[in-house]
């Protein structure tokens, strides 16, 4: 197994190691070699094939095992300061912990991954019941993320934005709101930001009914869940 040795950070050369000693684990029988670009370790996008998609849930089982992972979950709120402290225990990177994060938790939260302007790819937790709006994929322009895609600095903490900047959904109105934290660009270009449905906005009774699968491009199932009640996570 090697590592790309211009990688940086060694959450991501450990996510990396793991990935690819599962492509031997699993797939081994099938290839005598892989070859896995940036783009594909730790992507949760439809786009990314099943064998990356397998390799990806080894190393997140291996490096957070969710028979040790799932009661540090619970006890951490949604942010960016939760995961920083998740990543520090497990050696993993921040998109890796993240997702994980989102995987095993109860609380109502969305990554979005956003480069070039646009959503490259997201991930919900299973109570995160609002479509994330993937009809243009342009990231809005009064928005945390759009800010930190100019290079600016965005606020260490979760800020209101107005919700149909980044989702929709018939139960919502100009005035709803949701909180969104996003992190500086990074080395890749890319922008990490947080959603958090603090207000159970997809918790509206028959939503259900008005889902479109084009509105999950990029994800994977969309169940429905019964309402969830939320304290807050803002910072004050």
């Amino acid at each position: 197994i090697c590592v790309n040795s211009s990688i940086v950070e060694n959450g991501r050369k450990n996510f990396t190691g793991a990935h690819e000693l599962g492509h031997f684990c699993m797939d081994g029988l099938e290839a005598n070699k892989f070859f896995c670009p940036r783009n594909v370790i730790g992507a949760t996008s439809s786009n990314n094939s099943p064998i990356e998609l397998r390799a990806n849930e080894f190393a997140a089982e291996l490096l957070m095992p969710k028979s040790i992972y799932q009661g540090l979950v619970d006890s951490y709120e949604p942010g960016w300061d939760s995961i920083r402290t998740l990543s520090s225990m497990s050696e993993t990177s921040d998109l890796a912990t993240i997702i994980r994060y989102l995987d095993l938790t109860d609380e109502s939260c969305a990554l979005l991954v956003c480069e070039k302007g646009k959503i490259a790819w997201f991930r919900r937790s299973k109570t995160f019941n609002l479509y994330i709006n993937m009809e243009s994929r342009y990231v809005a322009e009064d928005t945390p993320a759009f800010y930190a895609l100019q290079g600016d600095l965005p606020s260490d903490a979760f800020e209101s934005v107005k919700a149909d900047r980044w989702v929709m959904g018939k139960q919502l109105n100009k005035y709803s709101e949701i909180l969104e934290w996003a992190l500086p660009i990074n080395p890749y270009g890319q922008v990490f930001t947080l959603l958090y449905d603090e207000e159970g906005l997809g918790d509206e009774e028959g939503y259900e009914d008005s889902h479109d699968d084009d509105y999950k491009k990029g994800d994977d199932t969309w169940p429905w869940e019964p309402p969830t009640f939320h304290k807050s996570k803002r910072k004050r």
